[in-house]
Parts: structure tokens; C-alpha cells; sequence
């Protein structure tokens, strides 16, 4: 995965560009992100950085509202089936804002953890 801090890149069919941002969703009672607010925001952001429509995002779960928690999801760009690996990751918690970035990588397939 490559970090691209401000760049641009086209979202086009199938290729997507690795973007690294920030993003801050509200937790409610429970110490977690909600599945459908993580996806939302990371789809949201991915567009808005890459000025594309809105990729549909797929997470396997809620986002623990722990700093270095780490979640990996998929996104697929509109109008294609190729689904990349994001990693989403807590970076700092204030009151009941949980602030996360989002590293999509430039391969597509899977995320396989190291070993």
C-alpha cells in the first residue's frame, strides 16, 4: 500500500489510488463505530478525495473505538467488480468522535494479514 497525503487520482473503472485522510465518526453507548457509518464515511471521503462517485464499501464490522485499532474493508468503484483492500485505522478518540484514516491499497484482491 502507498500513501498519497493531498494527490488526486482517477477512480476510473477499475483503477483506484491509495489515499490516506482522516475521518471522524460519533460513537454511540457502545465503545464502536457502526459498520454503516464507517462504510458511509470511507465511501464519502474516497470520492471526495478522488472526485469520483461514491464507491460502495464493505466492512465486516463495527470499527472498536480503541486508538491502533485497525479494520480492513473493500471497495469496489462504481461500475466495476474489482474490489480493492482498505485499511482503516483509529487514530485518536475525543469525547464521542472517533477519528480514523483510510489507506486504500493500489492492488486489487483481498487483504491477506502478515503472519
Amino acid at each position: 500500500m502507498r500513501r498519497i497525503g493531498t494527490g488526486r487520482a482517477a477512480l476510473g473503472a477499475v483503477a483506484v489510488a491509495a489515499a490516506l485522510v482522516s475521518c471522524s465518526a460519533s460513537i454511540g453507548g457502545t465503545p464502536a463505530v457502526p459498520r454503516n457509518s464507517v462504510q458511509t464515511e470511507v465511501a464519502t471521503v474516497v470520492a471526495r478525495q478522488v472526485n469520483q462517485p461514491v464507491p460502495k464499501v464493505v466492512c465486516p464490522g463495527d470499527l472498536k473505538a480503541k486508538i491502533g485499532t485497525v479494520m480492513y474493508c473493500s471497495l469496489t468503484a462504481q461500475g466495476s467488480t474489482t474490489a480493492y483492500p482498505v485499511k482503516v485505522q483509529v487514530d485518536s478518540i475525543s469525547g464521542t468522535q472517533v477519528h480514523f484514516s483510510i489507506e486504500v491499497s493500489t492492488t486489487p484482491g483481498h487483504f491477506t494479514p502478515p503472519s
